[in-house]
């Protein structure tokens, strides 16, 4: 069905995209420090954790214990908190071996991965727009990934996979959403991902000491309850009452965001095919989510 335009539930859904882009700028960058120190299987997890203990408490608060009961949703949510725990597995893990602000620019080609995969589902004729769009956005993707020469970085090619993944959860995500609320669908993910990131984590990382995870209180706080809790809720509510690839039109400020970010706190300076990769990207974005 098109969507409809002005509505109060369109408006509300723009408001709610344009917030979690300016929380998702900051992930990168509260990821870096915990990441750094507690390896990224690790950081992942503990920063799950405190996600689990805000949202528990909203769960509860709202009144939604009832939709566990909910049977016909199982399938959705089984497959978004599988896809979704591979998908910031992947980010966490690629952060170990690349920079913050690459993490937001590839991430930022899930647009592309959405048209690709889901876009045109219904097969209708490939228009030029879309096609430039498309290919401007795997130039610039070809710049970042490849600056100068043919050599995939281990960490960029980890998040590039999870922009691949993250289309698929979102589609799980929307149907989830159709049955249940965002607080249920955001609680069952992330109590399932923890045993098997917790597992992961002790089997292939060094366990970090508690006083080592204290230091990061900040740093995990931060990405559990801004990231995790706050803008996962407001994402679930924006691909609910918006199409995902507008919602993800609307996150295009995110990796320049994240770059201003990265110089300012980490100083990181962009490098040139960042800066060439960039525009491409958000161009191509731009073609891509139009009608």
């Amino acid at each position: 069905m098109p969507e409809k335009l002005n509505t109060p539930e369109v408006r509300k859904g723009e408001l709610f995209a344009v917030s979690l882009t300016l929380i998702e700028s900051w992930f990168p960058i509260f990821a870096f420090f915990s990441v750094a120190a507690l390896g990224g299987l690790h950081a992942y997890f503990f920063s799950l954790l405190v996600s689990v203990v805000f949202l528990s408490g909203w769960w509860w608060l709202r009144n939604r214990p009832a939709e566990i009961l909910k049977t016909s949703a199982y399938k959705d949510l089984g497959l978004t908190s599988f896809f979704i725990t591979a998908l910031f597995g992947l980010t966490f893990l690629g952060l170990q071996y690349t920079s913050a602000t690459n993490v937001a620019i590839i991430l930022f080609l899930q647009i592309l991965f959405t048209y690709l995969f889901l876009g045109r589902r219904h097969e209708e004729k490939l228009s030029a727009r879309h096609t430039l769009g498309a290919l401007l956005m795997t130039v610039g993707a070809l710049l970042v990934l490849f600056p100068g020469e043919f050599n995939l970085n281990l960490g960029d090619a980890l998040v590039l996979m999870a922009a691949m993944i993250a289309p698929i959860a979102n589609l799980y995500q929307k149907r989830a959403r159709s049955q249940v609320s965002s607080e249920t669908i955001l609680l069952v993910r992330s109590v399932i991902a923890l045993p098997f990131i917790y597992l992961l984590a002790w089997t292939f990382e060094a366990t970090p000491s508690w006083q080592a995870i204290q230091q990061q209180w900040l740093w995990l706080g931060l990405t559990g309850f801004l990231v995790f809790f706050v803008a996962k809720m407001l994402w679930v509510e924006a691909i609910h009452l918006l199409p995902i690839a507008k919602v993800n039109a609307l996150f295009a400020l995110a990796p320049m965001m994240t770059m201003g970010w990265s110089y300012w706190i980490l100083n990181d300076v962009p490098s040139l095919y960042q800066l060439l990769g960039m525009a491409p990207i958000l161009l191509g974005g731009y073609l891509i989510t139009q009608k």
